[in-house]
């Protein structure tokens, strides 16, 4: 794990969100209406931090076409 999502994972530990989401679980990526990804993990915080932080440091590729 990268410091910078390492960090993002911290952030959301120190807000309170591991009891709600540090387990196993399917989720979804949403832009305005429209669902741009599925997905599975054993630790949904850690996938959700590792999601923020590709989308900020621009490296989250899947997305790319909504931009262009």
């Amino acid at each position: 794990m990268g410091t910078y999502e390492e960090n993002a994972y911290n952030w959301m530990k120190r807000k309170g969100l591991a009891p709600k989401y540090e387990h196993a679980g399917i989720y979804c990526i949403k832009i305005d209406s429209y669902i741009v990804y599925i997905g599975k993990s054993a630790n949904m915080l850690r996938r959700i931090a590792a999601h923020y932080a590709n989308i900020q440091m621009g490296t989250e590729k899947k997305y790319r076409i909504l931009d262009e």
